[in-house]
């Protein structure tokens, strides 16, 4: 029911309610019908034992599970338990990253509990906002977080921001009287809604809708309807596994046969099936899920040190990907908060910085400061002095010692209409104190504030006279003015300083800041009240410009992004000129061909839109189906995009986005359902997140191209000796062993690498690209040829020469696993020569290479791995061999790099 052009009593007969409330039984007895006032659960929201699952999604797992299978049906039990030992472990890790970052939201959640004040009975009652129902009579008050839809009964001075719900920062004002049908949801200025805030004024109101059925709980449901699309880095994943799948099932067949029709040495054939299921697990690169999955997890303890929690694993290597940041201006690009930012009068024309410093100043600027003694005291803000809490009461040194550091560190509280606060805030700043100004000069009459006079005045008695201060707009205060003051003088106004008053007004405007005027008139003392005719032959003292203040760095970092490849996109609720005009101060394109409102987005059709889109970088005043919109048209695109957002409003196209990024102050709704929460709301925090995951992903690269490089050299080999009419190259536990130490704590400890200084001048990746790249490519096929047949070269020399095939195992053993110890150092980075990299930039790769040596050597001398492995001893000059080959391994990818760096570099 559109309550809004009701009149109020067919609203109390429509819900059966009265002016006095309901009465307690049926209070309850609706609450028992309709369910608690919750806005609808997330569907996001997983159990333990969903998140458990949700860790063997990847392909990779299960075809790490089959191996581990088959391993046990062959009754190879040492490979099956570092098979699923592997599987387990990246599961944990996976749950817990994911499981610590849920709780970190559920903490935050259940730090704030609301209450209502509610008629019920005929009588004031606080309750739980869980417990309001339709028909309760709300009583809500400067401060307060409005927890249901209800229609206005009566209210006094009324004004109420909404951003949460419409994406508008400006208080709305309110009033109670009925309203025309198909009045849209951002003009119905006789309804609260939740989730929304009181700036000031106070109201009674009877609540006519209550958790899913309010406007915030009907776009929370929004949230389901939205699908969510899998990352880049899935969608890669899954096509890689299915590769290695083919590859692995072929290698299995391909043995088996070839050792069926090559079998000269009499191997049985449950052997030959042995050594290909070794050889396939060995070309399973299982130390690739782990790796992925410690890269990302250390990859999300990085970002949260940058004030940002990601909540999906997954995400956290997305970041990298993000060519587009769809970002909400209110609260990440600007700080939240109105504040007075410019002070013009007939002597000055000042900043916020400059009246900041006006209380140290010898020679003080009498006319500035008059002005903001007038923008204080026409004022109904508040600044409230808040001590942090004392110490339980002890005697204790400890005690005494933190009552000492409390001491003197107050904190200001602002509490307000954001235009009322702005001021007072820059009058405290500038010296003045508003409740010091009130009690020498004591308010004794008001027009308070109105939407539609656009003026607040105050009557004070000052000094045996009675003083009246307005503050309102430009607008208003031009049609009443007489006189402007000029060094603490009353001076006869001329037109053309009228003109150039209007002249400043006009370049404040055009700045997209909101002007206000300040101005006074004197009376004598026996003026007690105000009346219309007191409002003429005003004294003009200056204009103010108020604005959102934008946060510090914005404006280098958005170009950062732009440095980075990264557009940046502005979508917000407010009025198109207000934002062209905060764009261009932040460095975005603000043409008016590379804007857009709702209005015409209404107006065309998505491939429309999808031509236009390109040329496009702010959207103004939009509402969040025109969000899903915008996201989805540059998904079209190929784009990867990072949404942000605070309100209800956002969340639907937060859950679109690729990466849907919440703000730390936000609604619950768009925390539960985004992949990140910038914990400072900071949009700098975004590109910085940006950073980390082009290392993320960096490094997953690495361990990829570490893997393969080296998973398919045991199937050459082996092949390669039945072939040839050889005994097998390797036993099944060599490979296996081999597999060890190649895939467990070197690639892992690759995910502990920092980023190329580089990483934020490259373009970002397009979603089609392979996460295996021509470059990786030609490393994986070159290196793994010549390198194989180096080895095979070795192994079929020593066998012909010397009848040992224990020493030639041996020596093609040590060769799979030094191989691998070398050119780990050579791919740490792409884009610079191995001697160009701090070989202690990473401590950890360096431990986990000399544990793997230490595995290797001890697989060689010690003898209990000794007969497990089938090895002997070497001497020297087998290891200078080896070591050789290990350094032939690192020339190699080096010189592929070279050739490929000066490459870009011809290129570039």
């Amino acid at each position: 029911m559109d309550y809004y052009s009701k009149t109020i009593d067919k609203v109390l007969e429509k819900i059966n309610s009265s002016e006095n409330g309901l009465t307690k039984s049926e209070a309850e007895k609706r609450l028992e019908q309709n369910g608690p006032n919750e806005l609808p659960k997330s569907k996001e929201k997983a159990t333990k034992l969903g998140l458990l699952l949700s860790q063997f999604k990847s392909p990779l797992m299960w075809i790490l599970v089959i191996a581990g299978v088959i391993s046990g049906f062959l009754r190879e039990f040492i490979d099956m338990t570092v098979i699923l030992i592997t599987v387990f472990v990246n599961a944990g890790l996976g749950f817990f990253q994911e499981f610590k970052a849920n709780r970190s939201m559920e903490k935050l959640a259940s730090m704030v509990h609301f209450k209502a004040l509610v008629l019920r009975d005929g009588k004031k009652q606080q309750i739980s906002a869980e417990e309001i129902v339709v028909g309760d009579i709300l009583l809500v008050e400067m401060g307060d977080k409005i927890q249901a839809d209800a229609r206005l009964i009566e209210q006094k001075e009324l004004a109420v921001i909404e951003a949460a719900l419409t994406g508008e920062s400006e208080p709305q004002k309110k009033e109670a009287k009925e309203l025309p049908a198909k009045t849209v949801l951002a003009d119905r200025t006789n309804m609260i809604y939740r989730s929304t805030t009181v700036a000031s004024g106070r109201a009674k109101a009877i609540v006519v809708a209550t958790g899913k059925n309010t406007e915030i709980g009907k776009i929370a449901s929004l949230v389901r309807d939205t699908r969510d699309d899998k990352t880049p880095l899935q969608l890669q994943l899954a096509k890689m596994a299915k590769i290695i799948t083919v590859i692995v099932v072929s290698i299995c067949i391909g043995i088996f046969f070839i050792g069926l029709f090559f079998n000269s040495h009499g191997e049985d054939l449950f052997h030959i099936f042995e050594t290909a299921v070794a050889v396939a697990v060995a070309a399973i690169p299982e130390g690739l899920v782990i790796s992925l999955t410690i890269i990302l997890a250390i990859g999300m303890q990085f970002v949260l040190k940058r004030d940002a929690l990601v909540r999906k694993l997954i995400a956290a290597e997305t970041l990298g990907g993000v060519s587009v940041i769809c970002t909400d201006k209110t609260g990440t690009i600007t700080e939240g908060t109105m504040r007075l930012t410019r002070l013009i009068t007939v002597k000055d024309d000042l900043d916020f910085d400059e009246i900041s410093v006006l209380n140290k100043e010898k020679g003080r600027r009498e006319d500035a400061l008059i002005a903001l003694k007038i923008g204080a005291l026409a004022n109904d803000g508040v600044l409230e002095i808040v001590k942090p809490e004392p110490p339980f009461a002890s005697s204790s040194a400890k005690a005494i010692a933190d009552k000492k550091a409390t001491e003197g560190k107050e904190e200001w509280k602002l509490v307000g209409d954001t235009t009322d606060t702005a001021f007072i805030y820059a009058a405290q700043k500038a010296g003045i104190e508003k409740q010091a100004e009130e009690e020498v000069k004591p308010r004794i009459d008001e027009i308070p504030f109105d939407s539609k006079r656009k003026f607040m005045a105050t009557l004070h008695s000052i000094d045996h006279e009675s003083v009246l201060f307005v503050k309102g707009s430009s607008e208003f205060i031009f049609k009443h003015v007489n006189f402007f003051e000029e060094g603490s003088q009353a001076k006869k106004m001329s037109k053309e300083k009228l003109e150039w008053f209007k002249a400043q007004e006009k370049e404040l405007t055009s700045q997209g800041l909101r002007v206000l005027a300040v101005a006074y008139r004197r009376f004598e003392s026996t003026v007690k009240e105000i009346d219309k005719t007191h409002l003429d032959d005003l004294v003009l003292v200056g204009l103010v410009g108020l604005s959102d203040p934008i946060r510090p760095q914005v404006k280098e970092t958005i170009a950062l992004a732009k440095g980075a490849g990264i557009r940046t996109v502005m979508i917000t609720g407010d009025h198109i000129r207000t934002a062209q005009a905060i764009a261009g101060k932040i460095g975005i394109p603000n043409s008016d061909k590379q804007i857009f409102d709702g209005e015409r987005l209404e107006k065309i059709t998505d491939d429309e839109l999808e031509e236009e889109i390109k040329n496009l970088y702010v959207f103004a005043r939009v509402d969040p189906k025109h969000k899903i919109r915008i996201v989805r048209v540059w998904q079209k695109q190929g784009e990867v995009v990072a949404m942000t957002g605070d309100g209800v409003n956002d969340a639907p196209a937060i859950k679109a986005a690729d990466i849907g990024v919440a703000l730390g102050s936000g609604t619950d709704v768009a925390k539960e359902i985004s992949d990140m929460v910038l914990l400072d709301n900071d949009y700098n925090t975004i590109v910085e997140s940006v950073e980390e995951g082009r290392t993320i992903y960096q490094n997953i690269k690495k361990v990829v191209l570490y893997l393969l490089s080296g998973s398919f050299a045991e199937a050459v080999m082996i092949v390669g000796s039945m072939i040839a009419g050889l005994p097998l190259a390797a036993l099944p536990v060599q490979i296996l062993w081999v597999n060890i130490i190649e895939d467990t704590f070197p690639n892992m400890a690759l995910a502990f690498d920092k980023g190329d200084k580089e990483n934020m001048s490259d373009p970002p990746r397009r979603k089609e690209e392979k996460i295996i790249d021509k470059e990786m490519k030609t490393m994986i096929i070159t290196k793994s040829i010549l390198a194989n047949v180096a080895l095979f070269a070795i192994f079929v020399y020593f066998y012909l020469t010397t009848q040992d095939i224990a020493l030639t195992r041996t020596l093609v053993f040590v060769g799979f696993g030094i191989d691998a110890l070398f050119y780990i150092f050579a791919i740490r980075s792409l884009r610079h020569p191995v001697w160009q990299t701090n070989p202690l930039g990473n401590k950890y790769l360096l431990l986990a290479v000399g544990f793997s040596w230490l595995m290797l050597i001890g697989a060689i001398y010690l003898p209990p791995l000794q007969k497990l492995l089938s090895t002997v001893s070497l001497n020297a000059w087998h290891w200078a061999l080896m070591v050789g080959f290990g350094v032939f391994n690192l020339v190699l990818i080096e010189f592929i790099k070279w050739l490929f760096i000066h490459r870009k570099i011809r290129n570039n």
